[in-house]
């Protein structure tokens, strides 16, 4: 009878695990990135009845396994442009204030006040430092995009003139062409041109007074079809007095491996300028950073600057269920779960990201009502058992009376 007993209690046992499995996966059915989980049971048989298949006497139930279903979950678009969620294989890294790895699929990121990606637990996103050809360098990080970048001198320039072939000698042509110093103080350097003779000019370069003295002058000589003839590119020097760095060197670029590039011709059209660029840039502040499928992390500035400075990390783990859950939809590493291996989206076993998108729970509410009514059934009628097994057990004793 204690046998009987014990069954029935086993099946209770079990059945209300089941129960709080399904509860808990309905709680969380608009939780992002949840996964659902689920039970699996095994018989139970009584070790002191012999082995044979028409003999053994089944002793009740037990757990098996506990499991989520790590199936893909619906992407949902939202309107912040740093939320991100993982199509495929793979966890965001996010680590703690006392460095603490944690990962997650819950991709609801944001810029703290640092200019740092955070997550709502302010725990910090995880990903490799970029160099200038856009590969990753070192170990993954923390991703801190700077909110102002330092401007950057102008050490070449370039020009679309033409010179007006008709021209007298003696006659002269200006154009100023806007540059940057160290400091990301703009200024114009102006370039006076000379016709000296048929097909021959004479160029010399000046900056406001006030700025500093520029030293650059040169001989321009263009053949007879008005293209320009030389090899190698003049250069400005600028000897700055507002605090900048000083002597800058600014090249003209006129020439292409030894020929010209044709921004600089002597046709029989009015002398203009009607293109110019150089490669300097002002103090620049952040206006926007955006995140690619990869994960690449891109900054855009006021002064027109776009740097790829970051990749999100992911890491992929040879048993997903080993992994420990601690809450908020973290997990932490185990020894059931493997070392976690670590990566960028897109590449080997990792998935891809969408950015402005969150994955929803894959939890399925109608299965698991269907599933809750049967679990409920079930209990309900090992309930029943038990009500059983206690009436007969009291008759039994009333007998012995």
């Amino acid at each position: 009878m204690y046998s009987t007993f014990y069954k029935t209690l086993s099946g209770l046992n079990a059945f209300r695990q089941e129960l709080s499995v399904i509860s808990n996966n309905i709680a969380n059915s608009e939780t992002t990135a949840f996964k659902a989980g689920s039970l699996s049971f095994a018989e139970v048989l009584d070790s002191s009845t012999s082995s044979s298949t028409s003999e053994a006497v089944g002793n009740g139930v037990s757990v098996l396994t506990l499991a989520d279903d790590w199936t893909q979950g619906s992407i949902v678009e939202t309107s912040n442009t740093t939320d991100l969620a993982v199509t495929g294989s793979g966890f965001f890294i996010v680590e703690d204030t006392d460095g603490l790895t944690y990962y997650t699929r819950y991709g609801e990121f944001d810029w703290n006040d640092n200019g740092t990606l955070v997550n709502a637990d302010d725990m910090t996103v995880q990903g490799y430092a970029l160099d200038d050809d856009g590969e990753t360098v070192g170990e993954p990080g923390d991703i801190t995009i700077p909110t102002t970048i330092a401007a950057t001198a102008t050490s070449e320039m370039t020009t679309t003139l033409n010179l007006d072939s008709a021209t007298a000698t003696a006659g002269t042509f200006s154009t100023t062409v806007n540059v940057f110093d160290s400091q990301g103080d703009e200024f114009a350097v102006t370039i006076d041109f000379t016709k000296t003779a048929n097909n021959v000019w004479s160029w010399t370069a000046s900056i406001p007074s006030g700025t500093g003295k520029a030293t650059g002058s040169g001989t321009l000589t263009f053949d007879s079809s008005g293209a320009l003839t030389g090899t190698t590119d003049p250069t400005i020097s600028l000897a700055l007095t507002n605090g900048a760095a000083t002597p800058q060197t600014v090249t003209w670029d006129l020439y292409d491996s030894g020929s010209t590039n044709g921004t600089l011709t002597q046709y029989a059209s009015d002398s203009t300028l009607s293109d110019s660029s150089q490669d300097g840039t002002a103090t620049g502040t952040l206006e926007s950073a955006s995140i690619d499928e990869t994960g690449v992390v891109t900054a855009s500035y006021s002064n027109g600057t776009t740097s790829e400075l970051f990749q999100i990390s992911l890491s992929v783990f040879s048993n997903n269920d080993g992994l420990s859950k601690v809450g908020n939809s973290l997990y932490a590493e185990t020894l059931s779960s493997g070392e976690a291996e670590v990566g960028v989206a897109g590449t080997n076993q990792f998935g891809t990201l969408s950015a402005g998108g969150l994955e929803e729970s894959n939890v399925d509410l109608a299965s698991e009502m269907a599933q809750m009514i049967i679990a409920q059934r079930a209990y309900e009628s090992c309930a029943k058992m038990f009500t059983t097994e206690s009436e007969i057990m009291q008759t039994t004793i009333n007998m012995l009376k």
